[in-house]
């Protein structure tokens, strides 16, 4: 959820910069109906297989505009479809490569997908990974596992963790090895939240906006001197 509120909480920038958010969990897509929106990863797939370096990107052909400046590209709902698009013959690594010499910050959305299966080329393209993770034990043990893997594909590594926590904020940093940390709120109306942002850039709730602004200015910094540019993965721990 953090992918699609992230962005809206961006500082502003003069001119504002466009931000495209693709649903690229293999699991299947949640966007399209939260958003009532269409899927285009089809589309999408076919503009990135017959793209060229220095063609310009239409994206009002494969995504949908939500707000100033921003887009989705909602994922198949269906996990069989969802699988079967991004298993295509260098599909990943067409919008991968597409994405990555964009000129706009492209974020993408792979749920728990591993660095070296499918949608390995969209880890290998990007200039950070975020790791999301829930506050429990098992999950953040999980975590630090994945998180001695995700360096070996190039990315600036940082890790969410979203929701209650059982320990404290020092205790997560020092378990997971990095000092890579931040800490998000999550009571069950981020999407909420996150319709109500984009519409008008309202409803902003003070502990939400204060740690989700936080949160997009360290990515922003890591993007503005990665010598990656603007791309980002953001994953789910397995």
């Amino acid at each position: 959820m953090w992918s699609v509120l992230t962005p809206a909480l961006w500082s502003d920038e003069d001119p504002p910069s466009e931000k495209v958010t693709v649903e690229a969990d293999l699991a299947g897509g949640v966007m399209a109906t939260r958003y009532q929106l269409d899927s285009a990863i089809d589309v999408l797939m076919a503009e990135a297989g017959g793209w060229q370096a220095g063609d310009t990107v239409e994206l009002s052909a494969f995504a949908s505009k939500v707000g100033d400046g921003a887009w989705l590209v909602p994922g198949p709902r269906v996990p069989e479809s969802a699988s079967q698009f991004w298993h295509t013959a260098d599909g990943a690594g067409s919008i991968a490569r597409m994405a990555a010499a964009d000129r706009r910050l492209w974020l993408f959305d792979v749920g728990r997908a591993a660095f070296n299966g499918v949608l390995s080329p969209l880890f290998s393209e990007a200039a950070a990974s975020v790791l999301f993770v829930r506050g429990t034990s098992e999950e953040l043990a999980k975590a630090r596992r994945r998180i001695a893997d995700l360096p070996s594909t190039g990315a600036y590594v940082m890790v969410a963790v979203t929701g209650p926590c059982i320990h404290s904020h020092a205790e997560v940093t020092a378990f997971l090895g990095t000092t890579h940390v931040h800490f998000l709120p999550d009571d069950g109306n981020l999407v909420d939240d996150s319709r109500k942002v984009w519409a008008g850039r309202k409803g902003r709730r003070r502990e939400v906006w204060s740690a989700g602004a936080q949160f997009a200015s360290a990515i922003a910094e890591v993007l503005e001197y990665s010598p990656r540019g603007v791309m980002r993965v953001e994953a789910e721990v397995n």
